[in-house]
């Protein structure tokens, strides 16, 4: 999670001229802690906080977001579609926060 952090604020300083129109995130299952091939070992809840930063940041800045589903190749298909469902549930969630500022304008 500390390099995600790293990576969404090298991204920002890398935008000089401005925030970037669109970010694209690819939240990839395989990170599980359950995955067969990935590595980083990271917990539902701990990839549930990475899915709330990276959505947290594009709202905030209120940058556009489009993502996709990838990865995911848990012993348990359970555990891989629990990680997607929480990201959608993530993204609806930062959805939802965006459109109430949207409506308050």
């Amino acid at each position: 999670l500390s390099a995600l952090d790293k990576a969404l604020i090298d991204m920002e300083r890398r935008h000089t001229e401005g925030s970037p129109g669109l970010i694209f995130y690819v939240a990839g299952a395989d990170p599980h802690e359950g995955d067969r091939l990935g590595r980083l070992k990271l917990t539902t809840a701990g990839l549930r906080t990475r899915d709330q930063r990276v959505f947290d940041f594009a709202r905030e800045r209120h940058i556009p977001l489009a993502f996709s589903m990838a990865g995911g190749y848990g012993r348990a298909i359970e555990d891989t579609v629990a990680v997607q469902v929480n990201t959608y549930r993530a993204g609806l969630d930062s959805w939802a926060r965006w459109a109430t500022v949207q409506d308050a304008r």
